[in-house]
């Protein structure tokens, strides 16, 4: 399956309210004298008004260097998906991720999944993602990217599922295809 309109990687960004959500809030007092000089080595500075959005590849490196730096004696899997539940944390507190929170606990999780083609798309301008109903409380999702971070997107998705109520949610990685990951949701239907 192939995007509709592909954003070439160079191109693409992540905007402020991903890069607030887990700098500012979700990783908050741990960010270090020293995390902070390696963020702003890579063009990052905290110490300045944060831009309005930032190269995926830029993005990508500082992702790394908070887990060398925040999870230092972690399994690089463990560490990426305390990143990732830390970040959802920390974007549930800025502008956009409080209304976004609202959202996902009155909607449910079948409706969850079904925004988060929105939702997703609200942090950055190339994320595309494809939604399947297998069964009830099981769906499988195919989005445009492949990350180099693993655990973190599973970790990612399975917060937004507790976000909005799921019980026992569950997301793991079925295939990569070329520019794209296929991922299984599940939880436990109330």
């Amino acid at each position: 399956m192939k995007p509709r309109h592909e954003v070439k990687l160079e191109d693409r960004r992540v905007f402020v309210q991903v890069v607030e959500g887990l700098l500012r809030h979700g990783v908050g007092e741990r960010v270090t004298p020293r995390l902070r000089e390696r963020l702003k080595q890579v063009g990052l500075d905290l110490d300045r008004p944060l831009l309005p959005a930032y190269p995926v590849t830029q993005w990508m490196h500082c992702l790394h260097i908070i887990l060398e730096e925040v999870y230092p004696g972690l399994p690089r899997e463990e560490g990426f998906r305390q990143l990732a539940a830390h970040h959802v944390e920390g974007y549930g507190q800025t502008l956009v991720g409080r209304a976004m929170m609202r959202l996902l606990r009155l909607l449910g999780p079948k409706r969850t999944v079904q925004q988060m083609v929105q939702a997703l798309r609200s942090g950055d301008n190339y994320t595309e993602v494809r939604l399947k109903e297998l069964e009830p409380g099981t769906w499988e999702m195919w989005m445009n990217s492949v990350l180099d971070a693993p655990g973190y997107a599973e970790a990612l998705f399975v917060s937004f599922l507790k976000a909005s109520g799921a019980a026992e949610p569950h997301v793991a990685i079925v295939r990569r295809e070329e520019g794209a990951t296929v991922y299984l949701l599940r939880w436990k239907e109330r």
